[in-house]
């Protein structure tokens, strides 16, 4: 396979990380807001609340099919503006 990017710099490291911070806050602020448990998260992605309970920790990327899947099962849809 071909890569498509060459390497990150500092910056592009920075706002993808903030960028996965935010969801990881909105996220949260979501379970709040509809009073759900990891193990409701899971049982609406239809995951176990293991991997639920992975998908908020500060070590996960998830992709952006990911990301679109959660967000739509919540009632949710990502906006994406220009900069």
């Amino acid at each position: 396979m071909t890569r498509i990017m060459r390497e990150w710099s500092e910056t592009e490291e920075k706002i993808a990380q903030d960028t996965v911070d935010k969801f990881h806050k909105v996220l949260i602020a979501m379970l709040v807001e509809k009073q759900m448990t990891h193990a409701d998260l899971g049982a609406a992605l239809g995951v176990s609340r293991a991997r639920a309970t992975q998908l908020l920790g500060p070590n996960t990327n998830p992709s952006m099919r990911y990301t679109a899947l959660v967000l739509h099962r919540l009632g949710y849809t990502l906006e994406i503006k220009k900069i």
